[in-house]
């Protein structure tokens, strides 16, 4: 009996001594994993939360957004402004401000304000985000630098392109930009090579087919 309770005792005195050389630190650790654990769900439920309602918003804006140019008023176009400005000014890291980025820059377009077109299109392609944002953002700033006339920067921004799926858009505008360049024999091969991916795709072809025989008759004419 005394044995065992000797060894009771210095189990006893072994927990102590235990407690108060990491005691401490063991309940800092405890808080910390707890806070980390309810701040990261705390964390993932306002990104969830924020996410829907950033949803809520773009929605809007589609809603709007899809009606015929036509038959948008000024105060449709000055609506459809200020929702895309405040997804991007309240939800600035979502994807959908990365969205109304591109819907201002459509705007701006349509109002030929190729200026504040090209600033929109260059904050997206500046972030260097990987992804379809940011392919098509590039190949709607190289069409607005061809209507601002800096067509080497048009050209530098499609010359390679980021993904399969993109090769008839990034194509055909670096056929369009070579043809303002005067450079007709490469704008040709820029416009097959967007025919080839379209027909591989099954995307309609006329428009790109109508561009390759003009530049035929262009050349015949030269």
């Amino acid at each position: 009996m005394s044995e065992e309770l000797r060894t009771e005792e210095e189990q006893v005195e072994a927990i102590k001594n235990w407690w108060n050389e990491n005691g401490k630190s063991l309940i800092i650790t405890v808080v910390v994993v707890l806070a980390g654990y309810f701040g990261w769900n705390g964390y993932q439920e306002n990104q969830r939360v924020q996410g829907e309602a950033a949803a809520s918003i773009y929605e809007q804006l589609m809603s709007k957004a899809t009606k015929p140019l036509s038959e948008q008023t000024e105060a449709d176009k000055i609506e459809l402004e200020t929702v895309a400005a405040q997804l991007k000014t309240e939800y600035p890291d979502s994807l959908y401000a990365q969205f109304a980025g591109l819907y201002l820059a459509k705007f701006a377009i349509e109002a030929n304000d190729f200026d504040a077109a090209s600033t929109e299109l260059s904050a997206l392609v500046e972030a260097k985000q990987v992804g379809p944002v940011t392919y098509l953002a590039q190949v709607r700033l190289a069409r607005v630098f061809v209507q601002q006339n800096k067509l080497d920067e048009a050209l530098a921004l499609v010359a390679t392109t980021p993904e399969e799926s993109f090769t008839v858009q990034y194509e055909e505008t670096k056929g369009d930009i070579l043809f303002a360049k005067g450079e007709l024999v490469s704008a040709r091969d820029a416009y097959q090579s967007a025919r080839a991916a379209a027909m591989a795709l099954g995307i309609n072809t006329q428009v790109l087919q109508r561009k390759i025989d003009d530049l035929a008759g262009a050349q015949e004419d030269a």
